[in-house]
């Protein structure tokens, strides 16, 4: 019984799964929080361009 307890306090195994799992989940959310950042921003940039734009009277060409 004492050899069983001994190797359970030692086996590391279940700590790097939930090491890699709690990995995954920090890196999954890093990219989610990106992402929403990096759309608010490109969204600003095209409403910016388009308000730009708005004003804008193309001539037309002299007749020939």
């Amino acid at each position: 019984m004492q050899s069983l307890i001994s190797r359970y306090r030692h086996d590391e195994s279940g700590a790097t799964a939930t090491e890699y799992a709690m990995l995954i989940v920090f890196v999954a959310l890093a990219i989610a929080v990106g992402a929403q950042a990096f759309g608010n921003a490109l969204t600003d940039l095209f409403t910016r361009a388009g308000a730009t734009l708005t004003g804008i009277v193309i001539p037309a060409p002299p007749a020939p």
